[in-house]
């Protein structure tokens, strides 16, 4: 019986690829394609997710998130990612308000630090502003809870 070698060597060269890709899967060599372009969640949660506390509200946006308080307003401009222990800390703006007329410079914002930790549904947040790290306050926030800001005007 006559052997067509086109056939037979088409045959060898699919069994060896199967072969090859299940055994590196099997050895942990190769990742099924649906892994890729998979990102770790956010830490703050989804773009609309809200915390909430006295004197604060935050809501995460597609850049960060913004942050209300009674005299002031904030921003931070990158998605915050938390370390092993839950702790972070991500750059951001401060602005301070006040009642009254707004004066000729406005209220500038200043660079201020967002640090803090996240356990569960609760966030600790420390801020600090300008160059001298001066405290701009401590929060704690509940996820999914409005926040108690009664804005000075």
């Amino acid at each position: 019986m006559p052997v067509n070698l086109e056939s037979l060597r088409l045959w060898s060269t699919r069994s060896t690829a199967k072969t090859t890709i299940a055994l590196l899967l099997t050895m942990g060599l190769a990742t099924p394609p649906v892994t890729y372009g998979q990102t770790k969640p956010a830490a703050l949660g989804p773009v609309g997710t809200v915390w909430g506390g006295q004197h604060v509200a935050l809501e995460v946006t597609a850049e960060g998130a913004t942050l209300e308080f009674d005299c002031a307003n904030g921003s931070i401009s990158k998605p915050v990612e938390l370390n092993s222990q839950g702790n972070f800390s991500t750059d951001g703006t401060f602005t301070r308000e006040h009642p009254g007329p707004i004066t000729r410079d406005g209220n500038p914002s200043v660079t201020a630090t967002y640090s803090g930790a996240i356990q569960g549904n609760t966030l600790k947040l420390i801020i600090t502003t300008g160059p001298q790290n001066e405290s701009a306050g401590e929060y704690v926030l509940y996820r999914g809870k409005p926040g108690r800001v009664m804005k000075c005007r």
